[in-house]
């Protein structure tokens, strides 16, 4: 039995509504509680989103900046981050680790999630925070 034309088009409308409604929800971050987990925000433990928040205020005392070859341009200067294997260029906001090895800064503040060491040189990241905080 065909359906009445007001009818279809309604269904019509809710339907397209419904799919604007899911493509401007806000996807459900993932983390790593552990280097080889990977889960949904909404799937972590109480202990593991205090772990993951202790994380994430360590990685924003990190220090951050701007990348700038100078003037000199010498050879000895890091152009590329290693995460990433792109090339810096001036402007590109990087951060610091302790071991003074630097990174673009959305390439490094997602590896941290993952692994609290130094890509280069695996100097444990949190080990040289904490200390820091110890002598202050």
């Amino acid at each position: 039995m065909p359906m009445p034309r007001g009818v279809r088009g309604g269904i019509l409308r809710n339907a397209r509504a419904w799919n604007s409604l899911l493509k401007e929800q806000v996807p459900v971050p993932v983390y790593h509680p552990t280097p080889s987990q990977t889960r949904l925000a909404t799937q972590l433990t109480e202990e593991e989103q205090i772990r993951i928040a202790q994380r994430i205020g360590l990685i924003q005392h990190l220090p951050k900046g701007v990348y700038d070859p100078g003037r000199d341009g010498s050879e000895k200067k890091i152009r590329e981050c290693v995460i990433c294997m792109m090339d810096f260029v001036y402007g590109d906001p990087i951060r610091f680790l302790p071991c003074m090895h630097i990174y673009h800064l959305d390439c490094i503040d997602d590896w941290l999630m993952r692994s609290f060491t130094c890509p280069s040189c695996m100097e444990p990241v949190d080990a040289a925070l904490l200390s820091s905080y110890e002598t202050n």
